[in-house]
């Protein structure tokens, strides 16, 4: 009898069991598919390095781009110097989706060339998807659009030929010494926690050589420490040499990010 008793409370413990990880597998296996689903739809900020967002890479972007102004009959821009960092989301199935761009002044500066990428986009259809082991990703692509080109003075093959800004002599143009030229501006012992942030920061060089419509993309939360970056890159505008496209001086989107942790007081 007390065997054939231990046999049942054996039995009865393993169907407890059971049941148990019914419940544990009910409950966190549909949770662990929800992060993989979250993880797998993230988005890449940017391509990957040595892959391209067109088939056929940036001149047939450019060659697609004269041929549809041209097909459809689009006007070219009046102000012969506009051009516009066309920033686009390429989605995992290869259609793109428009992204906001929240610096007005910059899109008021160069309006035309703004409202042309977008219409000239709708009808280009050899857009590619990021990689990444393999897979499809989306990922958001860059190209800058220069009017001007694009229109009569259109040349097979032709992609513009961009010399990026340059702060201050520094060989390989300054970046680093911008970095750290702002980071050493802020002191993160006036403020009282203890944590990492993260700031993204744009801003624009006009082609002569000014700063203009500096706009807090990600801010770090606290309004002091934003103030002090935004200082911090109002300062450097003696400094700055505007980029060029094909020698011809241009407004450049600068965006800056910052990493840093504070220290506790």
């Amino acid at each position: 009898i007390f065997h054939q008793n231990m046999l049942t409370m054996a039995i009865r413990f393993k169907k407890l069991n059971i049941i148990f990880l019914k419940l544990i597998m009910k409950k966190y296996i549909p949770l662990f598919l929800f992060f993989s689903v979250a993880i797998n739809a993230q988005i890449l900020d940017r391509f990957p390095q040595y892959q391209v967002p067109y088939i056929g890479g940036y001149a047939n972007y450019y060659k697609d781009f004269h041929e549809i102004v041209i097909e459809k009959n689009m006007k070219p821009c009046s102000n012969k110097g506009e051009t516009y960092e066309f920033r686009v989301l390429i989605n995992e199935d290869h259609s793109i989706s428009f992204i906001k761009d929240y610096n007005s002044g910059y899109i008021d500066r160069n309006k035309c060339a703004y409202e042309l990428a977008r219409e000239v986009a709708k009808h280009q259809t050899h857009w590619n998807a990021a990689k990444v082991d393999g897979f499809p990703k989306a990922a958001v692509a860059s190209f800058i659009v220069f009017p001007d080109d694009l229109f009569d003075r259109y040349e097979e093959g032709y992609v513009p030929q961009i010399t990026y800004p340059t702060y201050g002599n520094y060989e390989g143009g300054g970046a680093k010494e911008f970095r750290n030229g702002i980071t050493n501006r802020i002191d993160t012992r006036r403020f009282e926690w203890n944590d990492r942030f993260n700031v993204i920061v744009e801003f624009i060089i006009t082609k002569d050589s000014k700063i203009e419509n500096i706009l807090m993309i990600k801010s770090s939360s606290h309004e002091e420490l934003d103030k002090q970056i935004v200082f911090g890159i109002k300062s450097t505008k003696k400094l700055w040499k505007p980029a060029t496209i094909n020698g011809q001086p241009v407004d450049y989107r600068y965006r800056l990010q910052l990493n840093a942790v504070t220290d506790p007081l």
